[in-house]
């Protein structure tokens, strides 16, 4: 299977690989609302989906409480069992090799880490073998703050296979814009990690996946 293929890779051929992968609607369907305010009010809850197409009025503002709530998350969230498992393999495989797995989600911290870490564990999941981003802007778009988030991590040079699972489609197409605009001194860090001459070139050092989750935890590649 070609999905397969690529999560179990040989690293001594193929350098080091780095996984992100959303939370709400890609791992588990979650309920928390977004409250939109106004004179004080709230007047409207949006879900995770609608908020990503939602365009403040004059006057509006957001109140993400619900999405720091650990508890809510731990009693509603229903794990996507395809995606599930899917992360569950690629965490496991990329451990054992070196390879990083980074849970990559808009939310803000939780009031109780490990309430919400809990909910993996339940599920599963190998959380103690990831890293969990949180969201530290709220000023930028989602899609632009995992996309600078994703780029610390490719700046290090130890990356050469990279790739995104998420449910919003605008995440897996800022990422894929990723490649235009790592500085040449990243391209540098990663020829002077694997020894890797001139005659290879930029676009060929680090590959790039990104995979649109459905509803149903199945998946699609996007191509640029």
């Amino acid at each position: 299977m070609r999905f397969d293929f690529h999560i179990t890779e040989d690293i001594d051929t193929k350098g080091f690989g780095i996984t992100f992968i959303d939370i709400d609607e890609t791992l588990f369907n979650t309920f928390a609302k977004i409250l939109v305010i106004k004179d004080g009010k709230v007047i409207k809850e949006l879900s995770n989906s609608e908020y990503n197409n939602y365009r403040a009025k004059e006057g509006e503002s957001f109140d993400f409480s619900q999405f720091s709530d650990a508890e809510l998350f731990y009693r509603t969230s229903k794990p996507i069992e395809k995606m599930v498992k899917r992360a569950t393999r690629i965490i496991k495989r990329a451990h054992a090799k070196g390879s990083r797995v980074i849970i990559l989600t808009a939310r803000g911290s939780f009031d109780k880490k490990d309430v919400f870490l809990n909910k993996f564990r339940q599920a599963g999941i190998p959380i103690d073998l990831v890293r969990v981003e949180l969201s530290k802007n709220r000023d930028l778009s989602i899609a632009m703050e995992k996309k600078m988030t994703i780029m610390k991590y490719l700046n290090t040079g130890i990356y050469r296979r990279v790739r995104v699972f998420d449910d919003y489609i605008r995440t897996c197409r800022a990422f894929l814009h990723i490649k235009d605009d790592l500085p040449k001194e990243t391209y540098t860090k990663i020829r002077d990690t694997y020894q890797i001459g001139f005659d290879v070139p930029d676009e060929e050092l680090i590959k790039f996946e990104a995979w649109h989750v459905q509803s149903d935890g199945s998946i699609q590649e996007i191509k640029q």
